[in-house]
C-alpha cells in the first residue's frame, strides 16, 4: 500500500496523463509498441528493486544475519527516509535476480538464511560473465 503526501497528489494526474498519453501513441503505431512498453517498464522496475536490495546488503555488516524480510524492511526504511514515501516492498524476485546474476549468495545457517553481497569488484566480475555467457 502507497501513503502519498500532497505533493504526490498534485503531480499524479500529470503522470497519469502522461503515461496514457504514452500508451495511447504506441497503441496507434502498433499493439506489440504497448506491450513492449509495459515489460520493458516493469523490467526497468525489478532491476530497481535489485539494486536497491544489492546496495541493502553491501551495507550489512560482516557476520550479521541477513534474511529476505530484513533486506524488504530496510529497503522500505530507506524509501521512507529518502522520499517520505510508505511502500510495501516484497524483495523475493530482487534477491531471486540478484542470485542468478550471481551478485549475492545465499547459506543456511541454524535459524535463518543468510544473504550477503559480493563485494562490488566480484559483482563486477560476476556480471561480465553472465554478459559474455549471453553473447558468446
Amino acid at each position: 500500500m502507497y501513503a502519498i503526501d500532497i505533493h504526490s497528489y498534485l503531480t499524479r494526474p500529470l503522470l497519469q496523463l502522461l503515461v496514457n498519453r504514452t500508451l495511447y501513441e504506441k497503441t496507434l503505431a502498433s499493439g506489440f509498441g504497448s506491450v513492449h512498453f509495459l515489460l520493458d517498464a516493469s523490467e526497468q522496475q525489478q532491476y530497481k528493486e535489485a539494486l536497491l536490495a544489492y546496495a541493502v546488503l553491501l551495507q550489512a555488516k560482516e557476520g550479521q544475519v541477513t534474511c529476505r524480510k530484513l533486506v524488504g524492511d530496510t529497503c522500505e526504511k530507506f524509501i521512507y527516509n529518502s522520499f517520505n514515501e510508505k511502500v510495501e516492498m516484497p524483495v523475493d524476485k530482487a534477491i531471486n535476480t540478484l542470485l542468478r546474476l550471481g551478485l549475492v549468495t545465499e547459506s543456511a545457517t541454524d535459524v535463518n538464511i543468510r544473504l550477503q553481497a559480493l563485494p562490488c569488484s566480484e559483482g563486477y566480475e560476476a556480471l561480465k560473465r553472465h554478459w559474455d555467457l549471453m553473447l558468446g
